[in-house]
């Protein structure tokens, strides 16, 4: 899947429970930006997993450029939205 500021794999993990990895590349951003699309993104995925189906799956999110500039309503938005349109 993508969004304008997010590439998402999404692939069953055959668990019981689903999983989050995230791709945050050194060359578009400081530590400091890095750490803060990791930690959204891990508070949408807190917030938001029990509202994927089972079974479990493995969630990789990929940020793009432009996703340090996201406030942490609008990640939610992108990737609720982005996971409404294809189940």
């Amino acid at each position: 899947m993508r969004t304008r500021h997010f590439i998402l794999s999404v692939a069953e993990n055959g668990l019981s429970f689903h999983r989050l990895g995230t791709v945050v590349q050194k060359r578009y951003w400081r530590a400091v930006e890095r750490n803060l699309i990791k930690r959204r993104l891990r508070e949408w995925f807190r917030l938001n997993k029990s509202r994927i189906p089972l079974p479990g799956k493995d969630i990789v999110a990929v940020a793009r450029p432009g996703a340090e500039r996201l406030s942490a309503a609008h990640v939610v938005g992108e990737l609720n939205a982005a996971f409404h349109n294809t189940g």
